[in-house]
């Protein structure tokens, strides 16, 4: 069985979080803060990542998606990925290394 860990705020939470502050009552009330939440994250997702593009792969039974400039560095950080999942779940990665399968791409 898998071990849950707690989540932990991230730096869009927190801006959001005390953007949220400033705003007036009559704003608050007016508008559904889950709504603003979702449009909010994905302006600050986008605006910090203008130089990078998404790449999500297969890599076993994993789909990892990685930040990256190019296909070459993202299977690089998709492999480096993948051998932190499987030492948290307590297996050692293939010796041959893992096999990336690219199922999307996307930015940019």
């Amino acid at each position: 069985m898998l071990m849950r860990l707690p989540k932990r705020t991230t730096d869009a939470e927190t801006a959001f979080n005390d953007w949220w502050a400033a705003q007036s009552k009559e704003f608050k009330g007016s508008h559904d803060k889950g709504d603003l939440q979702r449009g909010f994250k994905a302006g600050f997702a986008a605006g910090r990542r203008k130089k990078v593009r998404r790449f999500t792969f297969m890599v076993g039974k994993m789909r990892v998606t990685v930040w990256a400039a190019n296909q070459g560095t993202a299977k690089a950080l998709a492999s480096q990925e993948a051998d932190r999942r499987a030492a948290a779940v307590g297996v050692s990665p293939p010796r041959a290394g893992w096999t990336l399968r690219l199922v999307a791409s996307a930015g940019p």
